[in-house]
């Protein structure tokens, strides 16, 4: 898997200053949608199989050395691009509140195209990148066109970028979701390209507006909005929404998910379904740091899942939900470290133990192989374990009320049911 290039995003790495809601700011941040979806798909092939992940960097002629190191060390297909006469892409990132970023960039963008990409990297199975739809249309179309023929057709991931996200470019998006395969907004995206807030309301410094578009059923009902729509040459993509603490809805035309996030809330309470600014995950969670990236890391993760699972989006949204759980958890990108005394690749201080999988059974991992932090896989099967649960309680609680309605129907009282159980006693 090694020898051949899978995957590639075409969108940037930028050098991120981060200011936060209680007026602390970080500065020389790495980031940027691009390096995190790449850090996103890095966490699931390990060296040296991380050569099949292929990213251009545009590097100006203040490039931070410590950067170039960074990048260097996760031995993927890299290709930096020197410019000399430009500065180095920076941004801002400002957290009005803790779950609503909003970003600038400081320094004028030096966009990817397809036309500068190697010519191998043209080849990959799967890309990924994150611009306006009439961009992703110009990506697809120029991707089409400088591949190799004889070649499938690739996958395309695209994340629409927040300042075209409003209902006078939903038109827009809809002619470029009929070229890629995933359309990818987040919840105030979704919103925003149905007509459903302004872009005004979108900048507001309250949470409340914003946080009506977590609740499932809204979830659903934006989504099947844009199902309506063809995604994919065929008809037959999906729609991620990325949904903050409630994680990230996948949606298909025959099922739709709402995968929880890996780092979930504690002691949190609900009123009308809307959790609050206080109780939210950030506040109430230790390992949640700062989720700038988080949604870019999902994606990236996701597109390495779609390998991993044969293409199952609903499986794939899972490697994705574990990629964003490690980068929510420090400042900027994942650490990747090697174990001196294993060599095993460590994701912050997580060991990565691909010789340990023999001892998954039924997807639950024994909790005396593992002792401590968990790495990758250990967080997949977690994951997984918790979706398969979450389903199951659901089908229980679909039958009480089945039977529920059902009993309160009988006027004859010829069946007794118990609350307390599953089962109707005749």
């Amino acid at each position: 898997m090694s020898e051949q290039l899978l995957l590639c995003s075409l969108s940037q790495l930028i050098i991120d200053e981060i200011k936060f809601s209680d007026g602390t700011i970080q500065r020389d941040i790495l980031g940027g949608g691009g390096a995190h979806a790449i850090y996103g798909m890095r966490i699931w092939f390990p060296s040296p199989e991380s050569q099949c992940i292929a990213y251009l960097v545009h590097a100006g002629y203040d490039f931070p050395p410590l950067v170039i190191q960074k990048l260097l060390s996760l031995n993927i297909s890299l290709t930096i691009t020197f410019h000399s006469t430009l500065p180095s892409i920076r941004g801002l990132n400002t957290f009005t509140t803790p779950n609503h970023r909003v970003f600038t960039y400081q320094t004028r963008p030096i966009g990817t195209v397809p036309a500068d990409l190697p010519t191998n990297y043209l080849n990959v199975r799967i890309f990924h990148f994150i611009c306006t739809p009439v961009r992703a249309m110009q990506h697809v179309n120029a991707i089409l066109q400088l591949r190799d023929k004889m070649l499938p057709r690739p996958v395309f991931v695209w994340e629409p970028v927040p300042d075209v996200t409003n209902k006078k470019c939903f038109e827009q998006c809809v002619e470029a979701m009929k070229m890629v395969d995933v359309v990818s907004p987040n919840h105030e995206e979704a919103a925003a390209f149905l007509g459903l807030i302004s872009a005004e309301e979108g900048d507001d410094d309250g949470d409340n507006d914003m946080n009506k578009f977590l609740d499932e059923e809204i979830l659903v009902n934006m989504a099947d909005q844009f199902l309506r729509y063809q995604i994919g040459v065929n008809g037959m993509g999906c729609v991620i929404i990325r949904a903050s603490y409630k994680g990230a809805l996948v949606a298909t035309k025959e099922k739709k998910e709402l995968i929880p996030p890996y780092w979930t809330c504690t002691n949190t309470t609900t009123d009308n379904n809307i959790i609050s600014e206080e109780k939210s995950r950030i506040k109430s969670n230790p390992r949640v740091v700062d989720v700038t990236g988080a949604g870019n890391s999902f994606c990236g993760g996701f597109a390495a899942g779609l390998l991993k699972s044969n293409y199952d989006v609903f499986e794939a949204a899972l490697y994705g939900t574990v990629s964003a759980s490690y980068t929510v958890e420090q400042l900027g990108l994942p650490r990747l470290t090697i174990d001196e005394r294993t060599s095993n690749e460590c994701w912050n201080g997580d060991s990565y133990l691909h010789h340990q999988q023999q001892h998954y059974q039924n997807d639950i991992i024994s909790e005396d192989v593992y002792d401590g932090d968990e790495n990758p896989n250990v967080r997949l099967s977690k994951l997984r374990q918790r979706v398969k649960d979450k389903l199951k309680e659901r089908l229980k609680e679909k039958l009480r009320e089945r039977i529920k309605g059902k009993l309160r129907r009988k006027e004859n009282g010829m069946e007794f049911y118990d609350e307390n159980s599953d089962e109707v006693f005749e």
